[in-house]
């Protein structure tokens, strides 16, 4: 088989198998709604840190063969612990993450380069610049989760950063009803339950801390450490500050939630100032040339049509 079938059959075969993986999560996401209304919801807390031990049988064993080379590299503690923060950062709070992810950096610096490692082969043009590329593409495979997890962790983030003053006008409200922390923390959580699910399953956490025994300065730190935003940071410590200073916290969380506005706006007008700039290297690179192809080449064509000859003579 020549080269463009080879990548036609291979292109085929990855459209079918994301077809087919679309059409599962529809699936799944339709089937969830159809459970949810047939059964009776049950403690939130409970249902987020337990889950159904009997489903996704087919993502946990492929999950666990994932982990399985990962588990060999996992033997520096302070890089796993590093990988464990910003895995939590992104959302995945599994005990065998870290596993999973140095599974998947090894799964992708193998099949990455695989396609065209096959496509040398068929065409029997194996030399040394084929191979640099081949190790160049097994470089990209292996770094290419790390770029992932910072794009998911930055996403994330985004997502909270932007849920966080609507969920302070909240907790102002059910604070200034006379509900203590830990009620307006449970309170709030399922009023956000289907417009922000980030902050929702933070909230939970938080507040099944709290039901453990946690102290709450230990728990709304860790609720910072497990966001890692900037804003959320401030937010616990000025909750821990006026806990310890015995002042109205329903006071500070309304001048936060204005703080927090304005940073928006001015982290708005900061991306819209730098647009003009960053707008620059798609117009000189690839705009501008075509433009200018458009513009000057028939005019160039019909100066070498007309001088070409007389150059000649």
């Amino acid at each position: 088989m020549n080269s463009p079938g080879l990548l036609m059959v291979t292109a085929i075969f990855v459209a079918i198998a994301l077809l087919t993986y679309g059409i599962m999560l529809i699936y799944r996401s339709r089937q969830v709604i159809r459970d949810r209304f047939k059964e009776p919801e049950s403690n939130a807390a409970v249902a987020l840190l337990r889950r159904d031990e009997g489903r996704d049988t087919l993502k946990k064993r492929l999950l666990y063969w994932l982990s399985l080379p990962g588990k060999m590299a996992l033997k520096n503690q302070d890089e796993t612990s590093q990988i464990r923060v910003s895995l939590i950062m992104a959302g995945y709070r599994q005990a065998n993450a870290p596993a999973v992810y140095f599974g998947m950096r090894a799964m992708f610096a193998l099949l990455l380069p695989l396609p065209y490692l096959l496509m040398i082969t068929v065409q029997r043009h194996i030399t040394t610049p084929t191979l640099a590329i081949t190790f160049g593409l097994c470089g990209l495979g292996y770094f290419l989760p790390h770029f992932l997890l910072r794009m998911q962790i930055g996403r994330r983030q985004d997502r909270l950063d932007k849920a966080l003053p609507d969920v302070l006008d909240l907790f102002i409200v059910c604070m200034e009803a006379g509900l203590a922390l830990q009620a307006a923390m449970n309170r709030v959580a399922d009023e956000i339950k289907y417009a922000y699910r980030d902050f929702y399953s933070e909230l939970q956490i938080t507040g099944a801390e709290m039901r453990a025994g946690i102290p709450q300065q230990a728990a709304l730190k860790n609720l910072s450490t497990r966001t890692g935003v900037s804003s959320i940071n401030s937010l616990v410590t000025l909750m821990i500050q006026t806990e310890k200073l015995g002042t109205s916290i329903a006071q500070s969380l309304r001048t936060h939630a204005d703080f927090v506005r304005v940073q928006r706006s001015l982290r708005a007008e900061e991306k819209a100032a730098k647009t003009p700039i960053k707008i620059l290297i798609p117009l000189i690179f690839f705009i501008f040339p075509a433009m200018l192809i458009v513009i000057a080449g028939p005019a160039a064509i019909q100066v070498v049509k007309t001088f070409l000859p007389a150059l000649k003579h």
